[in-house]
């Protein structure tokens, strides 16, 4: 078997502002890895980091999806389906598009809600996240990707990176490990929702989008 050294996501270097965020050169998945990957698997690796502004917990996952790429872009991209192919997330409500990039409010089961602004990457199967700090938010901080490419005959490598910093005090420390479970397992989320719904997703990909 092959050992993939695939250009996807590693663990964050440095927190800089909520705009902007940098990763670190790409990890070579392990031969158990992928042997985990095709069989199914979702492929983990946490993240934490302490920086003097916050403390952020996350990661990077992968999981390979039956599905076409576009069907799966399709569903991150739209407000109808989002919520439902991220984890713990009750709705989505796109706020206004401006200059290619999205503003959507996210509302997560107990009431958390926050806005983030999302990036379309020019010529990359990639959508980029980061939390717009001029709306109000319950969380201090959060920022990623998802990625998508096709992997062979009818499937897609989907690649998450997310790093969410739920503020000092009680919250973190009674909800960091369950957010950083959460994280790592929106891949196995996202490939939940789309398979079964590929084509119709394939059908409409541009329904209530905000690309």
């Amino acid at each position: 078997m092959r050992i993939f050294n695939l250009p996807h996501g590693a663990c964050c270097v440095a927190l800089v502002s909520a705009t902007s965020f940098a990763f670190a050169a790409p990890p070579t998945l392990s031969r158990g890895e992928c042997g985990a990957l095709l069989a199914g698997e979702v492929v983990s690796r946490p993240l934490r980091i302490e920086t003097g502004s916050g403390s952020y917990r996350g990661g990077v996952s992968y999981s390979l999806v039956h599905a076409p790429a576009a069907a799966v872009l399709a569903a991150l991209s739209s407000i109808d389906t989002l919520p439902q192919a991220l984890p713990r997330t009750v709705s989505a409500r796109l706020i206004d598009v401006r200059q290619g990039l999205a503003a959507v409010e996210l509302v997560h089961n107990g009431g958390a809600s926050y806005t983030v602004r999302i990036e379309r990457m020019r010529g990359r199967p990639e959508l980029r996240f980061w939390l717009d700090p001029r709306r109000p938010h319950d969380i201090d901080d959060v920022f990623g990707y998802f990625r998508v490419e096709p992997f062979g005959e009818g499937r897609s490598l989907v690649t998450v990176a997310a790093a969410v910093d739920l503020g000092s005090g009680l919250t973190s420390l009674l909800f960091g490990n369950a957010v950083e479970r959460a994280v790592l397992g929106t891949p196995r989320q996202i490939r939940e929702y789309v398979e079964p719904r590929a084509v119709a997703l394939l059908e409409a990909p541009g329904s209530a989008g905000f690309f």
